[in-house]
C-alpha cells in the first residue's frame, strides 16, 4: 500500500522538519548475501518539532543534499508505504520515502 502525501499532510504529521544529516543506504547483493559498496539511496535524519524526536526518511537519491544542519526543510514527493515485518510477532514498519528535499526560509515555515 502506498499513500502519496501532500506537503500539508507532512506538515500536519511532523510539524516543522529540520535537517540533521544523512547516511548512505548500500545495495544488498542477495546472491552473495553481502552489502555492496554501491549507494542505493540516502536515509535522512530529520528533527520533527511535533513529535519531539527525530524521524528517518528514505531519499531516493545517491548524493548528499547541500543543506546546512538544522535548516528547516520541505519534502518533495513524500510517500507513506507501511509494511508488516514477519517473525515470531508481526510488526508494522512505518516507511516514508521522498524524491527530493529542499531548504526553506524561516519566514515561509
Amino acid at each position: 500500500m502506498e499513500i502519496i502525501l501532500t506537503k500539508e499532510q507532512v506538515r500536519e504529521a511532523f510539524g516543522e522538519l529540520r535537517y540533521m544529516g544523512a547516511d548512505a543506504c548500500y545495495r544488498y547483493d542477495r546472491e552473495n548475501k553481502k552489502k555492496t559498496e554501491e549507494v542505493e539511496a540516502l536515509k535522512l535524519h530529520l528533527g520533527s518539532m511535533k513529535l519531539g524526536n527525530s524521524v528517518d526518511i528514505r531519499l531516493e537519491a545517491t548524493e548528499l543534499p547541500k543543506i546546512e544542519p538544522y535548516s528547516v526543510v520541505e519534502l518533495d514527493g513524500a510517500v507513506y508505504s507501511p509494511y508488516v515485518q514477519r517473525g515470531n510477532f508481526p510488526v508494522l514498519v512505518e516507511r516514508i520515502t521522498c524524491k527530493g528535499i529542499r531548504s526553506i526560509s524561516n519566514k515561509q515555515a
